[in-house]
């Protein structure tokens, strides 16, 4: 019980903090902006990104212990029960990652990178190529927020039995 509550309490973490990184926050923050503007958006990236990777490890280790549990409730019956809803999870949960790398490792890192350089009074961004990199950056944002909610929606099928 308490590892489908740790399960929950990532999810909500990680699907809240996507979406409103996508929704709310990087709105405000498109366009060109000025060097504090993009400073700003890189503190909070500095924060949002590693609570989402964060939240993203400790769903991957519940649900690998709540598939445990249901090899165990199931037996020989696991395989024909839960084959091709689990796998549909999986693939998606996959993509997610991917996607999710993507975000953090490609976009987020070079938008920080960046602006550390611009502090450092070195050259940072071009203002064309800051907006575009946060334009993709809340589309790829709410790419994940949907491919979470999706997985979700499958791990609620597959909890229900």
């Amino acid at each position: 019980m308490a590892l489908a509550a740790l399960h929950l309490l990532a999810a909500a973490l990680y699907l809240g903090g996507t979406l409103m990184l996508g929704v709310a926050i990087l709105p405000a923050f498109r366009g060109e902006g000025d060097p504090g503007r993009r400073a700003t958006l890189a503190r909070i990236l500095r924060v949002a990104h590693p609570l989402s990777l964060g939240s993203l490890g400790v769903l991957v280790l519940t649900g690998a212990g709540g598939v445990t549990g249901l090899k165990g409730a199931y037996g020989a019956q696991f395989a024909a029960r839960w084959f091709v809803p689990l796998s549909l999870k999986l693939l998606l949960v996959f993509v997610l990652l991917l996607v999710a790398s993507y975000e953090f490792f490609g976009l987020g890192l070079r938008l920080t990178r960046a602006a550390a350089r611009e502090a450092a009074g070195e050259a940072g961004l071009g203002p064309g190529v800051h907006a575009r990199l946060v334009a993709r950056l809340q589309t790829v944002a709410i790419a994940n927020g949907l491919l979470g909610a999706a997985a979700s929606l499958l791990g609620m099928l597959l909890a229900r039995g």
